[in-house]
């Protein structure tokens, strides 16, 4: 079992993703090019195994007042069983598309009143890790973000997202949430 938050950018993004079961049992891999798409004329092709689900862990946060909410906000999962695979690499072998899936649960508490809010942001994932050092996350079902305070293209917040989104995630860090449909506000619901 390996520990990590949904790719290696997010744990400084705070994105707390999600994960049901992916559709597809054998998902083929395609090796991108250097501008992030597959060779022209390629056709997606399996090479070698399907690659393996992998657990994925996640380990309670504590977020200082003003930072996320204008209080202090812990966040654990009471209930997580996420899993990912690497289903595409680039020609280095890193990372190019990584999907998620399974059930988590975070449980928000403001820790000044002892309020709590219990999110479900389980569901299916699919983050691209991109050549500029850009991320993009392509989640159809549920995903928690956390937008720190001084992020240039969101105001701060805990947000649940719901019924779909898709998130940059910027070389610096920074979220950048594209589209959204339901959006659960965990900071005005703890106040």
């Amino acid at each position: 079992m390996r520990t990590r938050i949904l790719g290696s950018s997010i744990a400084a993004a705070g994105l707390l993703a999600t994960g049901l079961p992916a559709a597809s049992a054998a998902t083929p891999t395609l090796t991108p090019t250097a501008s992030g798409s597959t060779a022209a004329g390629s056709t997606p092709t399996a090479s070698g195994p399907t690659p393996a689900w992998t657990p994925v862990t996640y380990s309670p946060r504590d977020y200082p007042a003003g930072d996320v909410c204008t209080f202090e906000l812990k966040v654990d999962f009471p209930t997580q069983a996420v899993e990912d695979r690497v289903s595409i690499t680039n020609p280095d072998g890193t990372p190019f598309q990584t999907d998620f899936r399974g059930p988590l649960t975070a449980r928000f508490t403001n820790a000044a009143t002892g309020a709590q809010y219990l999110g479900d942001l389980s569901g299916a994932a699919t983050l691209w890790n991109l050549p500029t050092g850009w991320s993009l996350w392509n989640v159809p079902d549920n995903i928690g973000v956390t937008i720190h305070a001084g992020n240039p293209y969101h105001a701060q917040g805990e947000f649940i997202l719901s019924g779909g989104s898709v998130i940059a995630v910027s070389p610096t860090h920074q979220d950048a949430i594209l589209h959204q449909t339901t959006v659960t506000d965990v900071c005005a619901e703890l106040s």
